[in-house]
C-alpha cells in the first residue's frame, strides 16, 4: 500500500517570512564566485571554445563508423532552464549544456567518496550479462559494473532522482547495428524514457536514450486513419560514459531539489554553482528543449 507523504513545511509560509536576497529560483540573484583553487568537473564555458553541434554524434572512423542523433533528455532546472510542461521532458542540444571535464571521469566515481564493496545479489545481475556479452567479444565497462554492484552506488540514481529507477536488462540487439549490443540500466518512472549502455563491436561504449523499451516487443499502433504506425526505434547518444551520465544527472536533480526547497545560493557546492552559472549568466546557446 502506498501512502502519500505529507508535504514539507515551506519557509515562505511562516508568518513574517522575508525572502533572502540569494534565494534560489530567482533569475535576478547573483551567484557566489567560485574560488580559483576549487576543483570542479564543471568547466567554465569561456574556457572551452565550442562549435555549434549539428545534432549528431559520430563514433569511430571510416566506413564502419556509427552516426547517431545526439541530445540530453531531462526535465528543466527551475526558471533557469524551463521545461515543456506538456511533455515533461526536453531533448536539449549538447552544445547548450554546461561542459564537463570528461577526462576526469575514469570509472572510479571518486567524486562520490567511498563507493562500498560489491554486493553479491547485484553481481548476480551483471555476471550473466557479462558472460553473454563475452560470447560476442564485448565487455562491460568498469564504471557500469561499479554503478550497478557497489553498495553505495547501486541505488544512487534512484534515491536522488524524481521517481526514476534502475532496471538492468540485457544484452539487447541494437537497432542501429546488429553487431552491437545494449543494456538497459535506467528508466523513467512511467517508462516514457529509457537509458541504455551501448556497446559497440569495435570496442567503444557510451550511453544512449530512447522513447522505446527494447526489452519488450513493440506494440502495434494506429494513426487517426486506422493505419498501422511503426514504433520509433531511434536511439540518441547522450553521454560518453556511465559515470559522466550519472554525474550530470545527479547535479541536475540536486539543483532542482535546491530550487524547490528555496535554498540559498551561497550554500551550493562549487560544482552546483558552476553548473547553474552556465544558465543564470544567459548562456548564448539554445537552452530550450527540442
Amino acid at each position: 500500500m502506498s501512502v502519500r507523504a505529507l508535504p514539507k513545511p515551506r519557509p515562505e509560509d511562516e508568518p513574517g517570512y522575508v525572502q533572502p536576497a540569494d534565494e534560489l529560483g530567482r533569475l535576478d540573484i547573483r551567484l557566489p564566485e567560485i574560488p580559483p583553487a576549487t576543483a570542479t568537473r564543471v568547466l567554465a564555458t569561456s574556457l572551452l571554445p565550442r562549435e555549434a553541434h549539428d545534432g549528431f554524434q559520430t563514433i569511430g572512423d571510416g566506413p564502419g563508423s556509427l552516426r547517431l542523433p545526439a541530445s540530453w533528455v531531462a526535465c528543466g532546472i527551475g526558471p533557469y532552464r524551463p521545461r515543456d510542461w506538456l511533455q515533461g521532458y526536453g531533448a536539449y542540444p549538447l552544445d547548450s549544456l554546461p561542459p564537463l571535464d570528461e577526462v576526469s571521469f575514469v570509472g572510479d566515481f571518486a567524486w562520490i567518496g567511498e563507493i562500498g564493496d560489491p554486493l553479491d545479489y547485484r553481481i548476480a545481475v551483471t555476471d550473466p550479462i557479462a558472460a553473454e556479452l563475452a560470447e560476442a567479444g564485448l565487455t562491460l565497462p568498469a564504471d557500469f559494473v561499479a554503478l550497478i554492484t557497489r553498495a553505495n552506488l547501486h541505488r544512487l540514481l534512484d534515491t536522488k532522482g524524481a521517481g526514476n529507477w534502475t532496471d538492468v536488462v540485457g544484452p539487447l540487439p541494437s537497432p542501429a547495428d546488429s553487431s552491437d549490443r545494449m543494456v538497459l540500466f535506467f528508466r523513467d518512472q512511467q517508462s516514457c524514457v529509457m537509458w541504455y549502455l551501448y556497446l559497440r563491436h569495435s570496442g567503444e561504449s557510451f550511453v544512449v536514450w530512447s522513447y522505446q523499451d527494447f526489452t519488450r516487443e513493440p506494440k502495434l499502433r494506429y494513426n487517426q486513419d486506422g493505419e498501422v504506425v511503426t514504433p520509433r526505434q531511434a536511439i540518441n547518444w547522450c553521454a560518453p560514459s556511465v559515470e559522466s551520465f550519472a554525474y550530470r544527472y545527479l547535479i541536475e536533480e540536486r539543483l532542482n531539489a535546491a530550487i524547490r526547497d528555496k535554498e540559498r545560493a551561497k550554500d551550493l557546492a562549487p560544482e552546483l554553482v558552476a553548473y547553474l552559472a552556465h544558465y543564470a549568466s544567459g548562456c548564448p546557446e539554445k537552452q530550450t528543449g527540442i
